[in-house]
């Protein structure tokens, strides 16, 4: 199984590239237009890379940013959505956004997203709720450091998290005194 590949980006499309290895190898490869767009054609990269193998193919998946592709796996694993809809919601919303929309059961942020429609909104958010969602992706260490003071206060991890949506504060002291006063009107 892949799990990376370095090469220069030989030829760039919105979703779509061509990574040359140093062996001489170019690998098709897959990829969100948030990654798409922090990407140059002729830059030498490397790509965490998710690869789907299928009776008729073998398809690469690439993403800069770990959150990214952990979310991508993730929407995989949702009945009913391919490869294509789990890249159009990569390309449509950073990986904070989805984790929000998801644990505040905000359908419309996904019904945004080309072929995204009430139903699959609502099966995305009960699927990847379900599956603790939010605890999969990157927590900065202030937040992890607020969450465990909140839930030793008493209060449950889920409208914890619930609560980080918006908030602005960048170190502990700070983001505790803000999700208090969150929770305390919630």
């Amino acid at each position: 199984m892949i799990k990376a590949i370095e090469g220069i980006i030989t030829k760039k499309d919105p979703t779509y590239l061509w990574l040359k290895t140093a062996s001489g190898i170019s690998y098709g490869v897959g990829i969100s237009l948030f990654t798409s767009s922090k990407l140059e054609q002729g830059s030498k990269i490397e790509l965490l890379i998710t690869q789907i193998i299928r009776e008729d193919a073998n398809l690469l998946f690439g993403f800069l940013d770990r959150s990214e592709q952990e979310v991508f796996e993730m929407l995989l694993k949702v009945s009913g959505i391919g490869t294509a809809t789990a890249l159009a919601v990569c390309s449509g919303m950073n990986p904070d956004s989805i984790r929000s929309a998801v644990m505040s059961g905000n359908e419309n942020a996904f019904k945004q997203i080309p072929g995204i429609g009430p139903k699959t909104a609502k099966l995305l958010i009960a699927t990847l709720s379900d599956a603790k969602f939010g605890s999969n992706l990157a927590i900065n260490n202030y937040q992890s450091e607020a969450i465990a003071a909140l839930e030793s206060l008493g209060y449950k991890k889920e409208v914890i998290v619930k609560a980080l949506n918006g908030c602005v504060a960048t170190d502990t002291a700070n983001l505790v005194k803000e999700l208090l006063k969150k929770l305390y009107k919630g």
